[in-house]
């Protein structure tokens, strides 16, 4: 699903696709495991649409663009789920503190840390099946762009350099 969704935006997200196609993948991987799914429609959608807008509106202030982004793909494709959830989800995958009271949207929080850091912070997931993951989806230098967006974006905007950390 996280392909299919993707594929739409191939020409916009351009050499990015395939890294940031990896990066849904890997999460999407994690999440599932850390909350004990084979597989999950909302973590997908989750998935594909968290980070998105980075590339399509060229901002560090993504979050509400990316739950927009998703929210209208729930509408168009008259999916029957609630948007308000995968909205939450998206919008609070950079909360530096724990979500209490939703395991999905917590497991994706930590889904996202573990891939952001490359398995450095691996929350219980062993190091074989970070590996295994990376493997089938290599980073692609995934890591390597976010941070430099990160850095442009805090050095052009200093009062608000990292708006997509939430406490």
């Amino acid at each position: 699903m996280i392909d299919k969704i993707l594929s739409r935006y191939r020409k916009k997200l351009d050499k990015y696709y395939q890294p940031y196609l990896n990066h849904a993948k890997r999460v999407y991987e994690y999440a599932c495991i850390l909350t004990l799914q084979k597989e999950s429609k909302k973590l997908s959608i989750v998935a594909a649409f968290h980070d998105l807008d980075i590339w399509l509106s060229h901002t560090m202030n993504y979050l509400p663009g990316s739950a927009d982004l998703a929210t209208d793909y729930l509408r168009i494709n008259r999916i029957d789920m609630v948007s308000n959830e995968i909205s939450f989800m998206i919008k609070e995958h950079h909360r530096l503190t724990k979500i209490k009271g939703n395991i999905e949207a917590e497991a994706f929080r930590r889904a996202d840390l573990i891939d952001l850091t490359a398995g450095l912070i691996k929350f219980n997931i062993p190091r074989s099946i970070i590996v295994e993951t990376e493997r089938k989806y290599p980073r692609l230098g995934f890591t390597k762009m976010i941070l430099w967006k990160t850095c442009w974006w805090a050095v052009r905007h200093p009062l608000r350099p990292f708006p997509m950390l939430k406490w």
